[in-house]
């Protein structure tokens, strides 16, 4: 393992590897589940000493990639700025997200976090430093975002800003059936009566389900009105709740929930999350039969099964795959935990799921504990296959870079 202090560092490195042969990987948080990071016989690179701003604007901030993304918000919030798209954990870094694509309950309005991404630095597996956009050589800027670490690694991102509202309300919405839930989620979601939306079903009594939609509404100069929020919608009425908080406390939401299960020993469990997408007209009979299959005492509270919108028409990058016949879709997500010993049950199930998925033409998003074979990445990447080859030979003939998810 190696802990880079500068761009040069990783460019040493990778030409070191290069000349001799030796595979490599960046590591930002490791929250890839299935070794994806890792690598056998190899050198990690571990980039959280890649972690400082260069440069902050009034639509955009320059960033290296190890840096937290709360720590970009900790930098960017005192001037009423934010990135218009955030995981719900925010302690992961800018480099690995983009290599992932990263999704939030904001994806449905702007997208995922590499298509609000204006300007990267990349190391290649040439062991070069190249500067990419959209508009300068970007061929690799669209073979590196969403790229899972194939073709470059990233040192540094220029990511778009936008106002920050001072406070949200969030409204916390109980359903009968998860049909009746993902059915307003679709509706919220149409009409953008909302700011951020996520599904949850989050464990009941004994091997029941309680099913909640979570609606954020950003509150700059006044507070949104609840009847308009919740007009038309068919929730439990009586049992919603609202609260109303800073903005910066709602982000930064899940930091005391971890730390109480790193104090209980829970967050030492094997993480075998499972996450596809589904296209929005299958979502409920999908997620119908999934809940059918994994018992509540598998997730909690803190980590539980998630559903996001997507609007495809928001994604333009050839990298990162979703259900290509509607519009919308759905990312479906069981963050299970399994006991030692059970690893392999879990992934297996995993896979059932997967292969459900792409039987209605579904994907997956690649941090899951999913692992796929070379044969199954190329009918994963579908149309996107052959341009995705081609830069791997162009930016990494030798092959040298992050094998871990196996693509090449």
């Amino acid at each position: 393992m190696v802990r880079p202090q500068d761009v040069e560092d990783v460019v040493t490195v990778v030409k070191f590897c290069r000349r001799h042969g030796i595979p490599v990987a960046p590591r930002g948080q490791g929250h890839s589940l299935a070794g994806q990071s890792q690598v056998a016989g190899g050198i990690v690179l571990e980039t959280s000493g890649l972690a400082a701003v260069h440069a902050l604007e009034e639509d955009r901030v320059t960033v290296d990639a190890g840096i937290l993304w709360s720590a970009v918000v900790d930098h960017t919030l005192p001037h009423r700025l934010t990135p218009p798209v955030l995981t719900d954990f925010l302690d992961l870094s800018v480099g690995g997200t983009l290599s992932m694509g990263g999704i939030g309950g904001s994806t449905f309005r702007y997208g995922l976090q590499i298509d609000n991404t204006y300007e990267l630095q990349v190391v290649t597996g040439e062991g070069e430093l190249l500067t990419c956009s959209r508009w300068r050589d970007s061929d690799l800027f669209e073979a590196v975002l969403g790229g899972l670490g194939q073709c470059g690694i990233i040192v540094r991102a220029t990511v778009r800003l936008i106002p920050a509202p001072s406070h949200v309300r969030v409204y916390n919405l109980p359903y009968a059936t998860v049909a009746d839930q993902l059915s307003d989620h679709l509706t919220v979601v149409d009409d953008g009566r909302t700011d951020y939306v996520i599904g949850l079903a989050l464990p009941g009594a004994g091997s029941e389900w309680n099913h909640l939609l979570q609606l954020v509404s950003y509150v700059s100069a006044e507070r949104p009105a609840d009847d308009r929020v919740l007009s038309g919608l068919k929730f439990q009425s009586g049992l919603e709740s609202s609260v109303d908080s800073t903005y910066r406390d709602w982000l930064m939401r899940m930091g005391p929930q971890l730390d109480e299960l790193k104090t209980d020993g829970r967050y030492r469990l094997c993480h075998v999350w499972s996450d596809v997408f589904v296209p929005a007209s299958e979502i409920q009979a999908f997620a119908a039969d999934a809940l059918a299959e994994v018992s509540p005492s598998e997730v909690d509270h803190y980590f539980p099964v998630v559903q996001y919108a997507v609007d495809r028409r928001k994604l333009d990058l050839p990298l990162f795959r979703v259900p290509d016949q509607e519009n919308k879709c759905f990312l479906f997500g069981i963050l299970k935990w399994a006991e030692e010993g059970h690893w392999e049950t879990a992934v297996a199930h995993n896979r059932s799921l997967y292969a459900r998925a792409r039987e209605l033409n579904g994907t997956h998003y690649p941090h899951a504990a999913l692992p796929l074979s070379s044969e199954e990445w190329r009918d994963r990447y579908g149309a996107a296959w052959k341009g995705f080859a081609e830069a791997k030979t162009r930016f990494d003939p030798d092959h040298i870079l992050t094998p871990g998810p196996g693509i090449f």
